[in-house]
């Protein structure tokens, strides 16, 4: 599962303070507004209300479900966060951290103007 940030502003809360529904909008290509719909779960009651303006990460899980309209067969995503933070770290839960935030260089000697162990001679002609 990957890690996702999402912001976006509360529409509900369920599970005894322990859910949130957050509506993430975005510009769509034709210029018109789409909204995605993310059910938040938190490991501890989050204090959010109704239209909260917030930022989320967590782990990102989808659920495809399939349904008849009309005679016709339609699919939906269900998107959830699992494990959700708020950003500015509001919970009891420690916010998700990148985890190559604390990575080192690959090639620290590369950093300091030298590669593979070799000074580069900037009096080379070409």
């Amino acid at each position: 599962m990957a890690i996702t940030r999402v912001q976006g502003t509360v529409n509900r809360t369920f599970f005894d303070g322990k859910g949130a529904e957050v509506v993430e909008s975005f510009k769509k290509r034709d210029g018109s507004e789409g909204k995605t719909r993310w059910a938040a779960f938190f490991d501890e009651p989050h204090g959010l209300s109704e239209g909260d303006v917030v930022e989320v990460s967590g782990m990102h899980g989808d659920k495809v479900d399939q349904w008849d309209k009309e005679g016709q067969t339609m699919h939906t995503i269900k998107r959830t966060l699992n494990k959700a933070r708020l950003a500015n770290g509001a919970t009891t839960s420690a916010p998700a951290q990148e985890p190559w935030a604390n990575t080192p260089a690959a090639n620290p000697v590369a950093s300091q103007g030298e590669s593979n162990g070799f000074a580069f001679d900037d009096t080379v002609p070409f």
